[in-house]
């Protein structure tokens, strides 16, 4: 937990009443805490701040939750993000999550789920950010912070999920991953996302860094099991 205490965390929460309540439980738990009460405001700290997390809630003044998201997402930033949603908004979660947020929380929501969220993301976020930005594959070349991957002239765009999975794979070369480990580590084991994510996006990769992507060469199905990257 000593990592964990150093931990930075921006709120950007409207309700006065909520943004005290999560500032001083978390301050409670030995991290430090950035206050905004709208996206502007949310924007300027984390572009003039060192920020670890972010809580954003979905419907905020001046700019939203979403739109916060999606501009830090198109400028590189890959800060983790939990989006602070209405309790029945499923359609509003989904497009959180496609922008670019790690996780969801739906309001009201208990403290301690709160809590057991932000170790969650923070610990899966450290793991695979820390992973080689780059990777050559023959003649392609895949840029995990550009989200990219160049063949020849044509450069082929990633989201950020398929850059995500692209990167576990190729820093664990070799290795036969289960569905579930894989599932685990990146998306953890409470989320909108579904097993079949999974098999969905290695299809998708497949099409962009396989010659024939119906016979591939690199990654492989393991039979009842999951997936191994052979570069």
């Amino acid at each position: 937990m000593d990592k964990l205490l150093k931990q930075r965390i921006l709120c950007v929460e409207d309700d006065p009443s909520l943004r005290s309540l999560i500032d001083q439980n978390l301050r409670f738990e030995g991290y430090e805490v950035l206050l905004a009460e709208d996206g502007l405001k949310g924007m300027e700290l984390v572009e003039n701040e060192r920020i670890d997390l972010i809580l954003l809630d979905l419907m905020l003044p001046k700019m939203s939750g979403i739109e916060l998201c999606k501009q830090l997402r198109a400028k590189g930033n890959r800060v983790p993000i939990i989006m602070l949603t209405a309790r029945d908004a499923t359609e509003d979660k989904i497009r959180g999550l496609k922008t670019g947020a790690d996780d969801y929380l739906s309001k009201p929501f208990d403290l301690m789920e709160l809590l057991a969220r932000i170790e969650a993301v923070l610990r899966r976020g450290k793991g695979i950010t820390a992973y080689k930005e780059s990777y050559q594959l023959g003649n392609i070349h895949i840029d995990f912070r550009e989200q990219s991957i160049r063949k020849g002239e044509e450069v082929l765009k990633m989201t950020q999920q398929e850059s995500l999975l692209l990167k576990y794979l190729v820093h664990h070369e070799g290795k036969i991953l289960s569905r579930e480990e894989i599932f685990q580590d990146i998306w953890g084991h409470d989320h909108l996302y579904s097993m079949r994510t999974i098999d969905t996006h290695i299809t998708k990769l497949r099409q962009k860094i396989e010659e024939i992507p119906s016979k591939p060469r690199h990654i492989l199905t393991v039979h009842r099991v999951g997936y191994r990257f052979v570069g």
